[in-house]
């Protein structure tokens, strides 16, 4: 194998849990949703590798789950919209999230849109003005 080779994606045969049909996609339907199909998928993770997270915060119930993704150093995107009505509870869990990861785990948070947050953890962070730099179009 030489060093070119070594740089491309690497594959991972993921089994199903059991040996019965996938289910079929429905009328309209134009993708399967791998993490409903295979929610404890085994995906090793190599030096280096980073695990992205997508996830709807219903309630402050839900914080512990994504506070072990973050504490693990995974990335999360998180979609607040059905908390932005709860004042209480939504303050309540952006001061949660915020002190564990800003103050225990080194990381930071980035305001995505009105509705979404990005966790990062140690080690990443968020370049804001993007939206206002110049790119070259060929």
């Amino acid at each position: 194998m030489s060093g070119d080779d070594e740089a491309g994606p690497r594959w991972l045969d993921v089994p199903s849990i059991d040996d019965s049909p996938l289910p079929s996609l429905e009328p309209g339907q134009s993708y399967h949703d791998l993490g409903a199909l295979y929610p404890d998928a085994p995906v090793p993770r190599g030096p280096g590798d980073i695990v992205i997270r997508r996830a709807v915060l219903h309630d402050v119930t839900g914080l512990e789950e994504i506070l072990n993704w973050a504490a693990d150093g995974e990335l999360v995107i998180l979609e607040l919209q059905s908390m932005l009505d709860r004042g209480f509870e939504f303050e309540t869990a952006i001061e949660q999230i915020t002190s564990f990861v800003e103050g225990d785990l080194g990381g930071s948070l980035v305001q995505l849109g009105e509705q979404r947050i990005l966790i990062l953890p140690a080690g990443f962070r968020g370049v804001s003005g993007l939206e206002d730099e110049p790119f070259e179009t060929s």
